[in-house]
């Protein structure tokens, strides 16, 4: 839109959701934490006090881009907002990052020396990032992840994986055999484990409800496991009767959703919403 000689760029992004706190005192506690989580679709603001009750969610959505440049503007625009910076107003901030540029070593291999050589050997070289680790003490593993220097120049604060700490929630799960998949806009991470014991950690790009159960079905194959032998639970944007769910229920007999980490309680609000929708932020909540 053009104003004399000046022109007003519309923002890319808009707030989705805002889930509010049952009462005012909530939000002025003393100690009040929020947890930001940095997707390639979207910037996500939970909030929590120092009794661990969620009292706010904003979720702040843009168009999905695996191109960096692309990204670090989508997401400079919403941290940068005038809304952004309201509602973070006077809280302490930890800052998360949910992307499929991420890899889980065995601890006995890792190398803090060659975790930038190791990284780059599995993804795309790029002297725009940062490789950065993260310890997973339930798996025994360490985490090694990318953020854009972008992004880190504008974040003042350590930055943690909520992919991985998701991942650290579940490995506490001592279930005979699960799979754990996240969806979100054209990727989806599966989490495959036994008694608590990784066996597949994946990012997969997908367009079609039928990539996913692909996927899926090949990975169920690749570990020799039958598809009647596993529990399958569903988090992200994903519903009831959609496209994903159906294609995945045909074959699936022991099909859920995922529910909220029980050693958080939550705002009357959050019952607007489904409990599996925001995995990783809430899994960050409880690290």
């Amino acid at each position: 839109m053009e104003t004399g000689n000046k022109i007003l760029s519309t923002p890319l992004f808009k707030k989705k959701i805002h889930l509010k706190a049952d009462n005012e005192q909530e939000t002025a506690q003393i100690g009040l934490l929020s947890f930001i989580d940095i997707s390639r679709s979207g910037v996500q603001i939970l909030k929590r006090n120092k009794a661990f009750k969620v009292i706010e969610l904003i979720d702040y959505v843009f168009p999905f881009s695996s191109d960096n440049g692309v990204w670090n503007k989508n997401v400079l625009e919403v941290v940068g907002s005038a809304d952004f910076q309201t509602h973070m107003a006077e809280s302490e901030s930890k800052f998360a990052l949910s992307d499929s540029k991420v890899t889980a070593v065995p601890t006995s291999l890792f190398s803090e020396s060659r975790k930038t050589e190791t990284f780059q050997f599995l993804f795309e070289e790029s002297n725009d990032d940062l490789v950065l680790n993260q310890a997973l003490s339930n798996i025994d593993a360490t985490g090694v992840f990318s953020l854009p220097k972008v992004l880190s120049e504008s974040i003042s604060t350590p930055i943690q994986s909520s992919y991985l700490d998701w991942i650290e929630t579940l490995s506490t799960d001592s279930s005979r055999l699960k799979a754990n998949l996240v969806l979100e806009n054209k990727q989806f991470a599966l989490i495959i484990l036994k008694e608590g014991k990784l066996l597949l950690a994946n990012w997969f790009a997908f367009e079609k409800a039928n990539d996913v159960l692909y996927y899926l079905m090949a990975s169920l194959e690749s570990l020799k496991i039958l598809h009647s032998e596993i529990d399958v639970v569903l988090s992200g944007e994903v519903d009831k009767g959609d496209d994903v769910h159906s294609a995945i229920s045909k074959f699936i007999s022991k099909l859920s959703f995922a529910k909220r980490p029980k050693n958080l309680t939550y705002s009357y609000s959050f019952k607007e919403i489904p409990e599996h929708r925001y995995p990783f932020i809430f899994a960050s909540a409880c690290a």
